[in-house]
């Protein structure tokens, strides 16, 4: 289990040293509003302690529904190619997510607050730290602890401002904290100036981190250099420039020089390694259980009042539609994944299943398979389902699940496309790196495989399809799911695998019975399926640079599906529009009214990046411009 990095006594003193600290006052009325401004206290850092609290002040602003409990992985990555928000309707979630956000869209000015609160947080910790007598004068051991403690803070600086200027490009820029007296009123700077410092924040972060292996969720020295790989790659990418158009920078490959750099220094530490069991990763996740071999960098949820606090929507928002049950607590099941998403994938990669539910989880906590008329618009995300998690009372409404966000796997993918880049190619590292991924995708290193079921005697005088339970035991292996699709006079019309499952070393057991006490009779078989061969999983050799590129891309999306970071992906490879596009002509040929508004809405050259939030605007006059299309 996790050592909570915000337990219920270090919320409560990391809060009051926030408003110790950091003073924000916000409102309509330009004469009221000082704009991420925050005031210090000149005695409060006298002792490690108090040192600590306000370092984990800066990490605080980043555990919170209004950030990564929510808005940034789920709405802000939605309506691309593989994720989609449900439905229609003026909620912020919605209009975000379908391109209908407008610098009034109240969750825009919560974001970006948010982000310049923890940077002027860092800001504070960076200045305060040095000036205490015991970073001169104490222990090598205190000395140390501070500065772990300036290595964190600056880290989260640095990966606050990528945020800001993944999502909105250039924006204000300070690095000084925020004083009585100070004109809060910054111009938006170039984002080029801004990934430079960001850089050499997370460069000297990291000089400054411990190597150790993370024991709770704070960063390390590694942690630090695969973030700034990932900074390095967006830097050197696609990104909409104030004049409406799309371009990378002339040294483009400067940036993946440095990404190739940083991530040479890990794989020569060799801290990571992958979960040989794909949707372990995920089960772990939802139980609290930390993973730092896998996960990099994660950020922690926590709030035993089970209320909103530093809670998240993670296996919420996200996890396959559920009723409430004795078993289960309700999800609303808002992320939707396109089919043609869903049939990219080969049959054999594990990914699948685990990634996409073409199911929904009924009251008596069944499966219900969505395969009929036009289900198959209601598939969801899968990888944090409430059959993975705690279901503690505490839960219900909110989690504790943390947000990852970096895995292992995609560090190794980044290193794939760094060498095909650089080497205008790819190398033997790039294929070594990409198919390691594969093979975890594909199961090749846990013994044995899935299964398929094969419906024998249909049985007579069933009720309901969901009443019908497919229950599967022994085989040695998990995760195999099958459920009833349809009745035909009370016996067992269809029946449908849901999951695959793996690690089965011999056929399981299926048993048939009714939920209600009506039906009988039916029976079912197992049968291993064939593991495919590692020929069959590596990528097939001699792809020139662009084919590389486009496997890896594909590759990313299947690895990564609904993790916060596709659609940007997608923006810095300068593809969003295309990939919209071409799922509108796939979704069409299904159905001509298959729900998919990104084609109606998305505009090239505008929804690459967000609007200023009008709050900020309307206050900052020194923000002269609105981003293009705005």
């Amino acid at each position: 289990m996790k050592n909570k990095l915000f337990s219920h006594k270090k919320i409560s003193i990391a809060a009051g040293i926030a408003c110790l600290l950091f003073l924000l006052n916000s409102c309509d009325n330009e004469l009221e509003v000082t704009p991420y401004s925050y005031f210090t206290s000149a005695n409060f850092f006298s002792n490690t302690d108090q040192a600590n609290m306000a370092t984990l002040g800066v990490y605080e602003s980043m555990s919170s529904r209004d950030t990564y409990g929510w808005y940034i992985p789920f709405v802000f990555d939605a309506d691309t190619d593989i994720l989609q928000i449900s439905g229609l309707g003026s909620d912020d979630w919605r209009t975000i997510a379908h391109y209908q956000g407008i610098s009034q869209t109240n969750a825009l000015y919560t974001v970006w607050s948010k982000f310049y609160q923890g940077i002027d947080r860092a800001n504070v910790v960076v200045e305060k730290i040095p000036q205490m007598d015991l970073y001169t004068n104490g222990t090598q051991n205190q000395k140390n602890q501070l500065n772990r403690y300036i290595g964190e803070a600056k880290f989260l600086r640095g990966f606050y401002y990528s945020e800001l200027v993944r999502l909105w490009g250039d924006v204000p820029f300070k690095i000084k904290s925020s004083q009585t007296g100070d004109d809060l009123r910054g111009a938006l700077v170039d984002r080029k100036e801004i990934y430079a410092q960001i850089i050499q924040d997370m460069q000297e972060a990291a000089a400054l981190l411990p190597e150790e292996t993370p024991k709770d969720e704070r960063v390390n020295k590694w942690a630090a250099k695969a973030l700034l790989a990932r900074v390095a790659l967006f830097a050197g990418g696609y990104s909409l420039s104030a004049n409406g158009t799309m371009s990378r920078p002339g040294n483009y490959k400067d940036f993946y020089l440095i990404a190739q750099k940083e991530i040479n220094d890990i794989m020569a530490q060799n801290p990571y390694k992958l979960n040989p069991s794909y949707s372990k990763v995920f089960k772990n996740q939802c139980q609290h259980v930390l993973e730092p071999t896998e996960n990099i960098f994660q950020i922690a949820f926590f709030n035993p009042s089970g209320t909103i606090g530093n809670a998240s929507w993670v296996g919420y928002f996200n996890a396959p539609l559920t009723a409430a049950s004795s078993l289960y607590a309700t999800t609303p099941g808002r992320c939707l994944v396109p089919k043609p998403f869903y049939t990219s994938f080969n049959a054999a990669d594990q990914r699948r299943d685990v990634s996409i539910a073409t199911y929904s989880i009924n009251a008596l906590g069944n499966k219900n398979p969505l395969l009929t008329a036009r289900q198959d618009e209601s598939w969801t995300t899968a990888k944090w389902s409430r059959e993975y998690q705690t279901n503690s009372t505490l839960e219900r409404s909110y989690t504790h699940i943390n947000w990852v966000v970096m895995r292992y796997s995609d560090l190794l993918l980044m290193r794939a496309e760094i060498e095909n880049e650089l080497n205008e190619g790819p190398n033997a590292i790039a294929y070594d790196a990409i198919n390691q991924v594969r093979r975890r995708g594909f199961g090749a290193d846990i013994t044995g495989s899935g299964i398929n079921i094969t419906l024998g005697n249909k049985g007579t005088g069933y009720s309901a399809a969901g009443n019908v339970l497919i229950q599967i035991t022994g085989g040695g292996g998990t995760d195999a799911a099958a459920a009833v699709v349809a009745l035909a006079n009370g016996t067992i019309g269809t029946i449908a695998m849901l999951r695959s499952g793996d690690g089965y070393t011999s056929a399981p057991t299926i048993t048939i019975t009714s939920t209600d006490g009506k039906g009988s009779g039916a029976t079912a078989t197992a049968t291993l399926l064939t593991k495919p061969t590692t020929t069959q999983i590596h990528l097939p050799a001699g792809l020139n640079k662009d084919n590389f590129l486009k496997a890896l891309q594909q590759e990313r999306a299947w690895e990564l599906s609904g993790e916060g970071m596709h659609r940007s992906d997608l923006i810095r490879w300068g593809i969003l529009s295309d990939k919209i596009t071409e799922t509108s002509t796939a979704v069409k040929a299904i159905r001509s009214n298959y729900f998919y508004p990104a084609v109606t809405n998305f505009v090239k050259g505008k929804h690459e990046l967000y609007p200023y939030p009008q709050n900020e605007t309307d206050v900052n006059k020194n923000i002269t411009r609105q981003n293009p299309g705005y």
